[in-house]
């Protein structure tokens, strides 16, 4: 073999060996799919970095302005508009006293604790202590504001009134007597400069009505009125001109039914004048009674109830079963009568109802409302008593009639309902507080609503809303932070007087609402 056939015979050798020897083909391609994921990476990672370095201004350079008459200059943003939903209500409540007037003794403040005229923020819980200081509705005079209240002394239960002045800068409280039996605070009104004051007093006969009048320290006692052995405690008693009239709900001597009974007495001397007398029809099953002035007398109202159900009870056999033996508690259908008062306390047209006989009123409150008329807000509800649900509705009464119950909050609502008519009650009750009269032309951030509707609920804050003349609702429903679960027991027509428990004590102090909230400027 030739030289060259030799070296071309190495050659062909050693390539084929070199390439016996190289690497699997699957290799390659695995380094190559890992170097790419790197970069890639490196890639993503660095727009991430770029984007989160560039300012917006940087963003907004790049783009050019709109005319400022577009509509994309002058419409908002998406974010503007979820900042603006997420920022809450400006309060409409201020405080408007010193340091509370407290009843009794208030336990020491928590420190860092930031309390605003009804005794705590919203999420605050003040829990009511055993024997604490009880008060009742309170009411206005030319002094200022009173209520009623009870609290242990003297070895048992002593009944007063606590008044505070118009300012709330100066408050005291005036004894009234002891107070036996458990019974409810001392209802009060305003009679001028004085204070008119009932409470219920257990005698040999059942109870008795005792009447007081209260100037300054000063008290004055006037007769008695008998209140049979009724298991109820309403009571409620107002003022018009020179006569007084005192409420209260009594059973039938056979008793079969419930009435309301009616006596009127001299606001001076608080000498009878009339007689207690029946002032509910004969065959109206009638409780819990509310009374007050207007120009000319008074309205009337109370809760009416179907006998039915209350007759299928009575007639129902003992079947001697102990299990059975207690019955629950019936769902009546149960609605609102009115009936204008003269002056004297005399009827002066025949009671008729203003809410759907076919209806389960629960609690109810009133306050005048346009032209003398009255505003009732009530709860209607069918399941048992402090349970959730319901609703709350208002209706105007006039002496010429009265408008159909609008709902305000809860339950079915009406197609031109406010959106506050889908809130949750709870077991919360209405409780109506008069405002400020002939307001209007003022302006809205500064004027103060015609009346108030508050919803106090043990599980939340209390609920707070301004109402028209003809009870409707202005401004919304919903808690203030000066409010807390303060519950407003009187109105005049520049402040609401709070209530707030403290432990055993109670704080009385004042806000200021107007009926919008104050414009930001």
């Amino acid at each position: 073999m030739d030289p060259e056939q030799r070296a071309t015979q190495r050659n062909t050798s050693q390539g084929s060996t070199g390439a016996d020897r190289q690497p699997p083909p699957a290799e390659e391609p695995e380094g190559v799919a890992w170097k790419g994921a790197l970069a890639v990476a490196l890639v993503v990672g660095g727009l991430v970095v770029w984007r989160a370095c560039s300012t917006p201004g940087d963003a907004a350079s790049d783009t050019p302005a709109p005319p400022s008459g577009s509509p994309a200059a002058s419409a908002p943003s998406d974010t503007d508009d979820a900042g603006a939903a997420q920022e809450p209500p400006p309060p409409r409540c201020t405080p408007a006293s010193p340091p509370p007037f407290v009843i009794g003794d208030a336990p020491p403040a928590a420190r860092g604790a930031e309390e605003g005229a009804g005794g705590g923020g919203a999420d605050s819980v003040e829990d009511i202590a055993p024997f604490a200081v009880e008060v009742g509705r309170g009411t206005t005079f030319s002094g200022g504001f009173a209520v009623g209240a009870q609290r242990e002394a003297e070895g048992g239960t002593v009944a007063m009134v606590a008044t505070l002045s118009a300012d709330g800068a100066q408050g005291k409280l005036v004894r009234l007597a002891r107070s036996r039996g458990d019974m409810d605070p001392p209802v009060v009104a305003g009679a001028g400069g004085a204070i008119l004051a009932a409470m219920l007093e257990p005698n040999a006969g059942g109870r008795a009505i005792k009447v007081a009048r209260v100037e300054g320290d000063h008290v004055t006692w006037g007769a008695e009125l008998a209140e049979g052995r009724d298991e109820s405690l309403a009571l409620d008693i107002a003022a018009s001109g020179e006569r007084a009239v005192i409420v209260w709900d009594d059973v039938t001597r056979d008793g079969k039914r419930s009435r309301i009974m009616l006596a009127s007495a001299d606001v001076g001397t608080l000498r009878s004048v009339t007689s207690a007398r029946p002032v509910s029809q004969p065959s109206t099953d009638a409780e819990t009674p509310r009374v007050i002035g207007r120009p000319g007398g008074y309205w009337l109202a109370y809760i009416a109830r179907a006998e039915e159900p209350a007759r299928k009870a009575a007639a129902k056999k003992d079947d001697g079963d102990e299990d059975t033996a207690a019955a629950g508690e019936t769902i009546a259908h149960q609605w609102i009568e009115v009936v204008p008062l003269d002056e004297t306390g005399a009827l002066t047209a025949t009671p008729r109802a203003v809410t759907p006989k076919n209806g389960h009123v629960l609690a109810y409150d009133l306050t005048l409302g346009e032209d003398d008329g009255l505003i009732l807000a009530f709860r209607d509800d069918d399941t048992p008593s402090g349970s959730i649900g319901g609703r709350i509705s208002a209706v105007l009464v006039r002496l010429g009639g009265a408008s159909e119950p609008r709902v305000l909050v809860g339950g079915d609502r009406d197609q031109d309902a406010p959106p506050e008519a889908a809130l949750g009650l709870g077991a919360g009750v209405p409780a109506l507080l008069p405002g400020a009269r002939g307001t209007g032309g003022q302006d809205p951030a500064k004027a103060a609503a015609a009346a108030w509707l508050a919803i106090a609920n043990a599980s939340g804050p209390t609920q707070l809303a301004a109402l028209t003349a003809r009870g409707e609702l202005e401004g919304g429903l919903r808690a203030e932070p000066a409010l807390g679960r303060g519950e407003p027991i009187a109105a005049s027509a520049e402040a609401l007087l709070v209530a707030q428990p403290a432990g055993k004590a109670m704080k009385l102090a004042l806000l200021r609402c107007a009926s919008t909230a104050p414009f930001n400027k």
